[in-house]
């Protein structure tokens, strides 16, 4: 019996994803047809696998125009530290700092300040970029 979870999220590209994943600090692959390992044996396929140090994985499918997250999170939640609540709650606001610090480069906009509110949330300052 699978235990796997699929999750369908908003993101888009692939470099964001890659990117937050790199900037959270977490080993992954990127490729085509990678396999995410779950419960006894099971195994799906991915784009983008996530190695979270157990013999459990977290895979990004690509479904028409977003990723959709795979993973058996009985077994990730039970051999690490991480929980898919919070994975997904970093990931997402890591992947949407990153849309907005590329557009904003691309926009000759420079980042005066960020920073953490007490609730969580990021705000990032933007400036003009007088330079351009």
């Amino acid at each position: 019996m699978s235990h796997f979870v699929r999750i369908q999220t908003q993101l888009r590209e692939k470099e964001m994803l890659t990117r937050a994943l790199r900037d959270l600090h977490y080993q992954y692959q990127e490729g085509e047809n990678l396999v995410v390992r779950g419960y006894s044996g099971n195994r799906e396929t991915a784009e983008v696998v996530v190695n979270t140090g157990s013999e459990y994985d977290i895979g990004f499918q690509r479904k028409q125009e977003v990723y959709e997250v795979v993973a058996d999170w009985w077994g990730v939640q039970k051999d690490t530290p991480i929980r898919q609540e919070n994975f997904l709650q970093q990931l997402n606001q890591e992947y949407s700092r990153n849309i907005i610090l590329d557009q904003a480069e691309k926009d000759y906009l420079l980042v005066e300040e960020e920073r953490v509110l007490d609730s969580g949330q990021r705000e990032i300052i933007l400036i003009e970029d007088t330079r351009f």
